[in-house]
C-alpha cells in the first residue's frame, strides 16, 4: 500500500514538474519578440543617458565633450527660430547666454523615449550678471522652461525641435510686451 501511494505521489509530482516546464518554455517567436523589446529598451535607455550627458557637459562648460554627442549634420529647429542651428551655432548661442548668466544651468525635469526619439522637459536658471539686449541686470534668479524633442541616428543627436518659454524669460529680465504702433486701433470711447 505504501509503495502504491509512493508511486502515485511520485507520478503526480513528475506530471506537475513536466507541466510547469512546458509552460516556462518560450517559443521562438516569443523569444524573438522579447529580444527586440529588450534591444529597444536598451537603445532608449542609452539615448536618454546621452541626453543627460549633453546637459551635464553644458553645465560643466565642456563644449568639446558636448560636441562628441552630435552627428555632423545636426540641426535644431523650432517655432520662432529664423534659421536652423548647427552644433557650432548652438554652442555659440549657449556661450552668449553664459556671458549674460555666468551660473546658467540646465536641469532635466522629465524624459520620455520611444525608439530613436527622446522628449525632454528642461528647467534653465541663473542670475543675470550682464546686460541682455540693453537691459541691465537686477541680480535676481531667472528661469526658463523648455521642451526638446531629439532624434538620434547611430547613437548621435541628429535633430532637435525646441520650444522655450521666451516670453516668460523676457518678462523676468524686465522687458514689457507692447502692441506695435501699426497694430493699434483707433477707436472711439
Amino acid at each position: 500500500m505504501k509503495t502504491v501511494k509512493f508511486k502515485l505521489i511520485s507520478a503526480l509530482l513528475l506530471l506537475i514538474i513536466a507541466f510547469s516546464l512546458t509552460n516556462c518554455i518560450i517559443s521562438k517567436d516569443d523569444k524573438k519578440e522579447y529580444d527586440q523589446l529588450k534591444a529597444r529598451c536598451e537603445l532608449e535607455s542609452q539615448n536618454k543617458s546621452t541626453v543627460r550627458q549633453v546637459f551635464e557637459a553644458i553645465n560643466a562648460r565642456d563644449f568639446e565633450k558636448m560636441r562628441t554627442f552630435y552627428a555632423p549634420e545636426y540641426k535644431m529647429t523650432g517655432p520662432r527660430l529664423p534659421n536652423a542651428y548647427t552644433i557650432d551655432s548652438l554652442i555659440q548661442y549657449i556661450q552668449r547666454d553664459i556671458a549674460v548668466f555666468p551660473d546658467w544651468k540646465y536641469s532635466v525635469e522629465n524624459m520620455v523615449a520611444q525608439g530613436d526619439t527622446v522628449a525632454v522637459k528642461i528647467a534653465q536658471f541663473g542670475v543675470q550678471a550682464n546686460d541682455y539686449m540693453g537691459i541691465k541686470p537686477k541680480a535676481n534668479q531667472i528661469s526658463r522652461a523648455a521642451i526638446f524633442i531629439t532624434v538620434f541616428s547611430n547613437g548621435k543627436l541628429k535633430e532637435t525641435w525646441i520650444l522655450q518659454d521666451n516670453l516668460g524669460f523676457m518678462e523676468q529680465i524686465g522687458m514689457q510686451l507692447t502692441v506695435k504702433p501699426e497694430n493699434k486701433t483707433k477707436g472711439k470711447k
